[in-house]
């Protein structure tokens, strides 16, 4: 026996129709919710949200170059510091707008953009240690400390091997998602009784983005290289060679950005 949902009268099991209202006792198909972890600046400024912070990050660039063009005349890293992000610009405004087209599209386009997000964050990763050789380079030089210049020498030399690096162990991440099987789709349960809501489409349930931080599950040290690995789906294993791996050959300078990150980054629950 079954109770109409509209009229609440018994029914028969095989009864398609209720014989007192007539409602249909059919099961409607169940909604199909996509659910993209989309931000509310997401939902806001659609695929003018990145264009938009690129902008706003490139303003605070303009802002850097300003207070270091102010200091020029009393240090000549200001200057040297200056004239370079005078020179590039348009390189670090691209970088920006990447950046922020990259993380849009992890949210809108997940699956999609899963192929090329290796890529894009290689380049990411191998702009950031340039601008840190070149500000090494700079202070060195500047300062007369040969160790800096050392140091951001050997960081040039070793940026196409970081790249590569980066790219060989995000596709093997990439792979390795692909293979693990997907949850079972979750969907909410169906309203009791009728809901109107004149005609317009149920608003897509919101799924905050992963935030970087140190994993409390995963850690040797200060669990830096667990919580990289859970942010980019990646196994802590691997992460953790590439992080040797830069060590050594950073000459320690990766050693300093990864105890950088153990103060800096907060834990996760």
């Amino acid at each position: 026996m079954a109770y109409c949902p509209t009229c609440g009268a018994l029914n028969e099991e095989q009864a398609t129709f209720c014989p007192k209202c007539g409602n249909s006792l059919s099961s409607p198909p169940a909604p199909s919710y996509t659910g993209y972890a989309q931000t509310p600046f997401d939902r806001s400024f659609k695929g003018a949200g990145p264009l938009l912070k690129a902008f706003l990050g490139f303003i605070l660039v303009l802002l850097i170059v300003e207070v270091v063009n102010a200091l020029s005349g009393e240090s000549s890293f200001a200057n040297r510091f200056g004239n370079f992000l005078n020179d590039n610009l348009l390189l670090i405004f691209l970088i920006l707008l990447l950046a922020a087209y990259s993380g849009y599209s992890s949210r809108r386009y997940a699956k999609e953009y899963s192929v090329l997000s290796p890529l894009i964050a290689a380049i990411i990763i191998t702009f950031v240690l340039w601008i840190l050789a070149n500000i090494m380079d700079l202070l060195g030089s500047s300062n007369d400390v040969n160790e800096l210049e050392t140091i951001a020498t050997l960081l040039f030399s070793i940026l196409y091997i970081i790249f590569l690096l980066v790219l060989l162990i995000g596709y093997i991440g990439v792979i390795m998602r692909a293979d693990r099987p997907q949850p079972p789709q979750v969907i909410p349960p169906a309203a009791s009784g009728p809901i109107y809501n004149d005609g317009a489409q149920p608003s897509q349930p919101y799924y905050p983005a992963k935030k970087l931080g140190r994993s409390s599950r995963d850690k040797v040290f200060a669990g830096v290289c667990g919580g990289m690995a859970e942010y980019l789906n990646l196994d802590p294993f691997l992460m953790r060679v590439l992080w040797v791996v830069g060590i050594l050959v950073s000459a320690g300078t990766f050693l300093v950005a990864y105890l950088i990150l153990a103060i800096v980054l907060p834990k996760n629950p």
